[in-house]
C-alpha cells in the first residue's frame, strides 16, 4: 500500500515538474535572475544618469541552497521509492541543509549591514558638508 502511495506521489511531483519545465521553455516563467542578488536601487540613484543600470550579480549562497535542497529531496524520494515507505532523514543531512540555509541568511545579513553602513556614512558626509557645518568639531 505504501509503495502505491509513494508511486502516486512521485507521479504528481513529476507532473508538476513537467508543467513548470514547460512554462520555463515557453517563457511564461522568467528565470533570468533566479540565482542573482538584486541590484541596489539606492546605489543606482547615487551615480550619474549616463551610466548603464547595475546588473544583478550571481549569488553563490542561493545556488548552494538550491542545489543542496534538490539533491537532498531527490535522494530522499529515491530512498522512499526503493524501500516502499518513508525513511528517516539522518541528522547529518538536516544539519547540512541547515548550514546551507544559514550561509544564505548570513549573506543577506551582511548585505543589509553594508547597506545600513553606507547610508550612515552618506548621512555623516552630508551633515559635515552642509553650509555652516564645522567638520572638525562635528557641529
Amino acid at each position: 500500500m505504501s509503495a502505491v502511495i509513494a508511486g502516486c506521489l512521485a507521479v504528481v511531483i513529476c507532473v508538476f515538474a513537467l508543467i513548470i519545465a514547460w512554462r520555463v521553455v515557453t517563457n511564461q516563467i522568467n528565470l533570468t535572475y533566479l540565482l542573482a542578488e538584486p541590484a541596489d536601487p539606492d546605489a543606482q540613484a547615487r551615480i550619474a544618469d549616463d551610466v548603464p543600470p547595475e546588473v544583478p550579480k550571481a549569488s553563490l549562497s542561493r545556488f548552494q541552497f538550491l542545489i543542496f535542497t534538490f539533491v537532498i529531496a531527490g535522494v530522499y524520494l529515491v530512498l522512499c521509492l526503493e524501500s516502499g515507505k518513508f525513511v528517516d532523514i539522518p541528522q547529518n543531512v538536516i544539519l547540512l541543509l541547515g548550514v546551507s540555509g544559514t550561509s544564505y541568511a548570513a549573506s543577506k545579513g551582511i548585505q543589509a549591514a553594508a547597506k545600513t553602513s553606507q547610508k550612515h556614512s552618506d548621512a555623516v558626509i552630508a551633515a559635515n558638508t552642509a553650509p555652516g557645518a564645522d567638520p572638525v568639531n562635528g557641529a
